[in-house]
């Protein structure tokens, strides 16, 4: 959607001394244009992860020298994967990997590699038995499918933000590498399969 006031509304009424905003792309600019525009700002305070290369000038030009997280910037990652999706991404589209370049690489190596393990069966239950606890390498390092929950544990990135006009985006500096063991987030008749993880759940409660 581009029209983001009643969830805006929503955020206003909620009483909420802050509010925590996890989104790229598109949306994202609307979506701060209507907060704006009702006066969010002036009631609570924003928290937010950095995002993509191209909306980066345009909401974090005021943020230089803060630090957050990011899902993945091209410059975080130090291995030999990475460094190949940087140069196969500039050969092919003449720019660098974006926030979920790495994301999708991922994915693909999941599958190449769920279907290696099958020796080509590509039913649901053989794929699902193959991928659960499956480990890997990828532009991020050591991805980890936790069999309980089909979480994929990955390294995330701590950046300072330095600027927000490199020309190759090369906006960051890297603070730390972590790897987050989030809790089990399955509905409760799924929460069987949680086993010895500890139970969270999205709405907090």
């Amino acid at each position: 959607t581009t029209e983001f006031t009643p969830y805006m509304e929503q955020v206003l009424d909620s009483g909420a001394e802050a509010f925590l905003v996890t989104w790229a792309g598109g949306g994202f600019v609307p979506m701060m244009q209507s907060a704006s525009e009702l006066g969010v700002f002036d009631e609570m305070s924003m928290a937010s992860g950095f995002v993509d290369n191209v909306v980066m000038p345009v909401f974090f030009a005021n943020a230089i020298g803060q630090t957050s997280g990011i899902l993945y910037h091209y410059t975080a990652p130090s291995n030999a994967i990475n460094d190949w999706l940087v140069e196969q991404t500039q050969a092919q589209f003449g720019t660098f990997p974006d926030l979920f370049d790495a994301d999708a690489m991922n994915a693909a190596l999941l599958l190449v590699n769920a279907v290696e393990a099958t020796g080509g069966d590509v039913s649901a239950d053989a794929m699902i038995a193959a991928m659960e606890g499956m480990e890997f390498e990828g532009p991020k390092g050591t991805i980890y499918i936790r069999p309980e929950d089909h979480v994929a544990i990955q390294d995330m990135y701590i950046v300072k933000l330095l600027n927000v006009d490199d020309p190759e985006f090369k906006y960051f500096e890297l603070i730390e590498t972590t790897r987050p063991e989030v809790p089990c987030l399955l509905s409760e008749d799924l929460q069987d399969r949680c086993g010895d993880l500890p139970i969270g759940s999205l709405s907090g409660e």
